[in-house]
């Protein structure tokens, strides 16, 4: 049994096309009428199927097959896009888990039951990113929301309210994403295995110096906020580099005030974050960089995101990897630095990721490409693995 490219190919591409709001590359944005469009489109292809579908209140869809009282593997991605992004991010892991219910529905499961799930509003909204997963996994404070921004996306707090909370008691949740990276593009376009889902910790920084006239104040007397940024953004990205276990740091959100041509700059705020797929690092390394701020500049620090790493489940890695090894296509384990549903269900079940690698690493880019060969392969690897859980349970039911 094996996936047909060709019919994830042609359904990829239909969507890319088809729902699409922009010029520029592809754009489906969280909760837009072409996100709902696609959701709708993916909802007739599966009840063309004969497939059983069902929707929230807020759209997030599931679609399952097997048996009613066995237990369930998920797995699926999000259809939503960054503004003009690009053809796979998230539709992939979509479109692939389409394809592998459908051979599964074909090789009949007996032992498990499995359901594709469709994600709304996984980028970057009002709302805030991964809210479809987050939503049915009681992580939103509903209450709390801005009834002016979920009138605008003509959503309601009775709509999320019962939607919330209703994550079912899956087995597992598997996805499929291309890497975003070039991790596996630099050894050889191995299908990756992600191992963790990197943590995030941000902090605001505002750096104090003292505005002044950019022609009149000699050097040596300045108190140029911009060089002193600088010097600490310097600071950080050496101190990253000393990391060789993907742990990553990145400074963005420059603010430079007056941000004038005849005026040394006075006050500059910019983010600082790190993303690491090691709670021990995510705990100790902003702590260092913080308070080495601190000891050296006039500075005021605010504690921003703070996202814990979640590990995958030793269950999903074994399986992919053995999957791989069944099929004679080779993988390699590495850490995910970007966020997924997946990240969000990991504290409340086995969770795992295949990773398509992504040419040059791009990716929320119209340029974003992955080679179909590799898709092919991660693909395969996916079917491979959920069908293993199906026969592992025959093999059990037949021991007992």
């Amino acid at each position: 049994m094996a996936v047909d490219i060709n019919n994830i190919r042609k359904n990829l591409e239909f969507i890319g096309s088809s729902f699409n709001s922009g010029i520029k590359g592809f754009n489906r944005l969280a909760f837009s009428q072409e996100e709902k469009d696609a959701i709708n489109w993916l909802e007739q292809e599966l009840k063309d199927h004969d497939i059983s579908v069902r929707r929230d209140a807020v759209g997030n869809l599931f679609a399952r097959i097997g048996p009613d009282d066995a237990p369930i593997h998920a797995f699926g991605s999000h259809l939503d896009t960054v503004a003009q992004g690009g053809l796979f991010d998230g539709a992939l892991g979509v479109i692939t888990g389409l394809e592998c219910l459908l051979k599964l529905k074909t090789y009949q499961p007996r032992n498990t039951a499995y359901e594709l799930v469709c994600f709304v509003g996984e980028e970057v909204n009002p709302l805030g990113g991964t809210f479809g997963s987050r939503l049915i996994a009681g992580l939103v404070d509903v209450d709390g929301l801005d009834e002016e921004v979920l009138d605008k996306l003509g959503m309601t707090k009775e709509q999320l309210k019962e939607a919330a909370g209703t994550l079912s008691d899956y087995d597992g949740f598997l996805e499929l994403h291309i890497e975003q990276g070039t991790v596996l593009e630099n050894n050889g376009n191995k299908t990756g295995i992600v191992t963790s889902i990197a943590g995030i910790v941000r902090h605001h920084i505002t750096v104090i110096g003292e505005a002044g006239h950019s022609g009149t104040m000699p050097m040596a007397d300045r108190r140029d906020a911009l060089v002193m940024a600088s010097e600490i953004i310097q600071h950080i990205n050496q101190e990253a580099n000393k990391f060789t276990d993907g742990t990553v740091a990145t400074v963005g959100q420059l603010e430079v005030e007056p941000n004038l041509a005849t005026v040394i700059p006075g006050r500059v705020t910019f983010t600082f974050e790190v993303r690491s797929g090691d709670r021990g690092t995510l705990d100790m390394f902003p702590e260092q960089v913080t308070a080495w701020v601190k000891k050296n500049y006039d500075v005021e620090i605010i504690q921003g995101v703070v996202k814990p790493t979640h590990p995958m489940s030793r269950k999903f890695i074994n399986a992919a990897e053995t999957a791989g090894k069944t099929l004679g296509l080779p993988t390699m384990k590495l850490m995910s630095g970007a966020n997924h549903d997946t990240n969000t269900l990991a504290p409340f079940m086995d969770t795992g990721m295949i990773f398509v690698p992504s040419e040059k690493g791009i990716s929320h880019n119209p340029l974003e490409n992955s080679e179909w060969e590799y898709i092919e392969n991660a693909a395969n690897i996916m079917l491979e693995t959920l069908k293993n859980f199906d026969v592992q349970s025959d093999e059990r039911a037949i021991s007992d």
